[in-house]
């Protein structure tokens, strides 16, 4: 097998329409298909079951689905690794609030000091795939996790401590209470552990809110653009804070801080790529 062929699974098991697929990787359907078809005889199965309206992953191909997506990561990553353009690599994976707010100063500063190092940041990948596979694959050399779980291999490293605030581009006259989490005006996007156990406990079981977002920049946005309130960590709002674009809300309880943590394979914390990332987070 070949990484055309693991590209044509992973593009018709997302879309599952072998004729979108293929507009989808710029070649012909025919050719889709013959990449399947070679792909199915090398594993010994098939993937798919297809017929003129429904195309399926047979259990098989379930199972093989999480192998070819860390077998075009791995292919991926080994580009990287094998550049003649740079003597080394770092490969960084973890939330983007992070590195936009926290460490932009500090990745900046270290592509200025060390320019023979590529360096590589992932950020919209599942938490748990970044650990269970990516870190442990050796495709990333260090992660930055909220809630890292226990793990034989892995040396967990605390990196800070950071308040959560409730903010608003408004005052309020009131402080805010539980009811209020209902209001329209409230904007959610849950943060580290343990904010997501404290925040489900506060509002109780069934809750959804008006306004839920997964980006932390467009929260950010929505806040500074009218009366909608919601919790920000403190290297996010701090700025506004002291520019007072945003204004501390008083609350009626106290929001737990988050924890983050650098993670890298044990026996990997002597690799000049996991030294390099130390460097970066001011590890070392």
């Amino acid at each position: 097998m070949d990484s055309s062929q693991l590209e044509a699974f992973m593009a018709i098991a997302r879309i599952l329409n072998f004729t979108k697929a293929a507009e989808y990787l710029h070649i012909s359907q025919s050719a889709v298909t013959a990449r399947v078809k070679a792909l199915e005889a090398a594993v010994g199965k098939e993937l798919f079951r297809r017929d003129n309206r429904n195309v399926s992953l047979t259990r098989t191909g379930i199972a093989f689905y999480p192998y070819a997506e860390r077998m075009l990561r791995l292919f991926e990553e080994s580009k990287l690794t094998l550049s003649d353009t740079f003597e080394q690599s770092l490969v960084m994976s973890g939330p983007g609030s992070v590195w936009h707010y926290r460490y932009l100063p500090a990745i900046l500063a270290f592509k200025q000091d060390n320019p023979q190092v590529a360096v590589k940041f992932l950020s919209h990948i599942d938490p748990g795939y970044m650990i269970r596979d990516l870190l442990l694959d050796g495709m990333v050399h260090l992660s930055i996790r909220f809630d890292p779980p226990e793990h034989p291999k892995v040396t967990k490293k605390l990196l800070f401590e950071e308040d959560i605030l409730l903010v608003s581009g408004q005052p309020r006259a009131h402080a805010v209470q539980k009811q209020d989490f209902r209001s329209a005006e409230y904007c959610h996007l849950s943060w580290g552990s343990p904010f997501p156990e404290w925040f489900a406990e506060l509002v109780g079981t069934g809750y959804v809110p008006a306004l839920e977002m997964d980006h932390s920049t467009i929260m950010l946005t929505v806040l500074l653009q009218n009366n909608a309130f919601g919790f920000l960590p403190r290297s996010i709002a701090q700025p506004y804070l002291d520019t007072h674009r945003l204004v501390e809300l008083p609350c009626a309880f106290e929001i737990p801080s988050i924890k983050a943590y650098a993670l890298y394979l044990t026996d990997q914390q002597n690799n000049p790529s996991v030294q390099h990332g130390r460097k970066l987070l001011g590890l070392s």
